[in-house]
């Protein structure tokens, strides 16, 4: 799922995106200190947007209509630490409401209760993992240079686990601290092309690190056996 978490104080969004990344882990969750901030950020592919109350300029019971207007299913989840908003807050007919301290049980209830069920998403991406190759709508789908398919080859392989920097210059350039760049640019080919066929959500990204949403994908074969078609020993 794809989060945006609003609150003007830096603790309580470390401590959302934390339970957040630790319930969602192949999620994308993002926070802002205010709503013009989350206004810039906010986007359709946004599913739930947990919103503060009590914030210095728009706060979250007037940026309710707002959002409503423009983004018709987005859940909104109120997180306030004044029970007393609480009032306020259902007579805006959020899809939740939580209350300060936020606890991971709390939020994995109200995302079981949402108003906008959330939509799974399949993408049109098929991997045959022996030999490695890929098919998009059922034609062949290349990513065009060598070192993109062997990243994304590498990513299957590790079947959604999240990689770090080094661990991808290792396994593509020997570790070369060097080719920082090259792998930045590699990542930026490879999400571009998916987003041709609308596949790009299946690449997940947290703090340095990347990985591949493998519920989104069909897969023919065992991942493991990608190990045997490249050097990665």
């Amino acid at each position: 799922m794809i989060t945006l978490t609003v609150d003007d104080q830096r603790e309580a969004t470390e401590l959302m995106l934390f339970m957040l990344n630790k319930i969602d882990p192949s999620g994308t969750h993002r926070s802002a200190s205010n709503m013009k901030e989350a206004m810039e950020m906010l986007s359709d592919d946004v599913q739930i947007i947990f919103l503060d109350i009590e914030m210095p300029g728009l706060n979250g019971i007037s940026a309710a209509p707002l959002l409503k207007d423009k983004y018709k299913k987005l859940n909104i989840i109120y997180v306030t630490g004044h029970p007393e908003y609480v009032f306020d807050a259902v007579g805006m007919h959020p899809s939740g409401f939580l209350t300060k301290p936020v606890c991971e049980e709390d939020i994995i209830h109200e995302l079981q209760e949402l108003r906008f069920p959330l939509e799974t998403f399949r993408s049109p991406l098929r991997v045959q993992c022996s030999p490695f190759a890929l098919f998009a709508n059922g034609m062949p789908f290349d990513f065009g240079r060598g070192l993109t398919i062997e990243l994304f080859a590498y990513l299957i392989y590790k079947e959604g686990a999240y990689c770090t920097n080094g661990e991808l210059l290792g396994i593509l350039w020997d570790g070369d601290p060097d080719k920082q760049g090259n792998l930045r640019q590699l990542v930026m080919d490879m999400r571009s092309r998916l987003k041709e066929i609308g596949a790009e959500n299946i690449i997940v990204k947290k703090y340095g690190k990347i990985g591949i949403n493998m519920e989104a994908i069909a897969c023919d074969g065992s991942p493991s056996s990608i190990l045997e078609q490249y050097n990665w020993y």
